[in-house]
């Protein structure tokens, strides 16, 4: 069994006329953190993307635990990045008109886990993460820092391979954005992820093993932090 939660070969993609990756090649091993990091309009955030199976790219190959996205089916491409990859976007990205426990739950309830059992599990997460208390309520009605936990725990519901995070800090206070980085890192860590996050901060940066940085849609150089 591959170590590799992660690798993509030679990937390029462009919005039009705009190249945002030419021709990125990369790996992220199991339990790794990753950070990628360059100036707005590099390509990081559609490097994580393409990535995490969100877009799908124009030339090259990801593969997530050694399977080629681009040679599954599409159910079973979807099923492998649903199971295999958890994703928190900078804004938590929750959907509105459900309670926290029943967002973290959804990805499990999509899998066909029983209602009780994926609810126990959603109940479980947020506990961790230190919102149960939070449970009935529905997004709207708690703070950014609430929700990017919330977003935290169904990330990581299914055990999944890698998670990937955008920004995960981004709308936060510094106090908070370093709250968010030790459970992330913990709640990665507990569970045997590699993980790989977007970010522009150096402090947030700092807190991986290894940092790839982009410029012009390709990698300017990678350095070991630990």
């Amino acid at each position: 069994m591959t170590d590799l939660a992660l690798e993509m070969r030679r990937v390029e993609y462009a919005y039009r006329r705009d190249v945002a990756l030419r021709g990125i090649s990369l790996a992220v091993r199991a339990g790794e953190v990753v950070a990628v990091t360059g100036p707005s309009g590099c390509g990081k955030s559609t490097l994580l993307h393409c990535a995490a199976g969100i877009l799908r790219p124009q030339g090259g190959a990801v593969s997530l635990v050694g399977r080629d996205l681009a040679e599954l089916p599409e159910a079973e491409r979807t099923r492998l990045r649903r199971t295999q990859a958890g994703v928190v976007l900078q804004f938590g990205q929750l959907v509105p008109d459900l309670s926290l426990m029943d967002n973290v739950a959804l990805p499990l309830l999509l899998e066909g886990h029983d209602r009780d059992a994926a609810r126990r599990a959603a109940l479980g997460w947020l506990e961790r993460v230190g919102v149960a208390g939070d449970a009935a309520a529905v997004p709207g009605e708690l703070s950014g820092g609430q929700n990017q936990r919330a977003a935290v725990a169904r990330a990581l519901v299914t055990g999944p391979a890698i998670v990937f995070a955008d920004e995960p800090t981004g709308s936060l206070d510094s106090h908070a954005g370093e709250q968010m980085m030790e459970l992330l890192l913990a709640s990665t860590r507990d569970g045997g992820a590699a993980l790989m996050m977007v970010t522009h901060d150096n402090l947030i940066a700092a807190y991986a093993d290894r940092e790839i940085r982009l410029r012009d849609g390709v990698i300017q150089h990678e350095v070991a932090l630990s």
